[in-house]
């Protein structure tokens, strides 16, 4: 006859307790902060502004031009809420938003003033084709934005 001693009667239940005994406390009610789900889609963050070259031609030599930085072209191609900076780096200009037909005529949505060596910056809030130029240089110096 086999005789169980009391330890050995125990680990039976202590193995049965054990899980038991784990999840006391793994309930709702945990201090500490929540976890904040992943959005699907992540938000997207400000980039950098979008370059327009002022008064430099896309090989390097002084002219009257806007040279955009991505298509190397007086059009430059962005979306809504992104930022053009136009530089200059040659002469003195501006950047006037307007057309020019038989005349050059601003609309009033942003005009840098003439500037020498400087920078100026504008954020375009909604879709469409925006025509610009230089107060200077008239109809020789035209550039274009189009906003998707």
């Amino acid at each position: 006859m086999s005789r169980i001693s009391g330890a050995s009667r125990l680990f039976p239940l202590l193995l049965l307790a054990a899980p038991i005994l784990a999840g006391v406390g793994c309930g709702d009610s945990m201090t500490g902060p929540k976890a904040t789900p992943t959005p699907a889609q992540p938000t997207p963050t400000p980039g950098a502004a979008h370059v327009v070259i002022v008064g430099r031609d896309s090989t390097g030599q002084p002219a009257n031009v806007f040279v955009d930085s991505v298509s190397g072209t007086s059009t430059s191609t962005i979306h809504v809420g992104d930022t053009i900076q136009w530089i200059w780096v040659s002469g003195t200009h501006s950047t006037t938003s307007g057309a020019c037909g038989a005349g050059c005529v601003p609309n009033g949505l942003w005009d840098s003033g003439r500037v020498q060596g400087g920078t100026f910056q504008f954020t375009f809030t909604s879709a469409g084709t925006y025509p610009y130029f230089c107060t200077l240089h008239g109809p020789s110096m035209q550039g274009s934005v189009v906003v998707q």
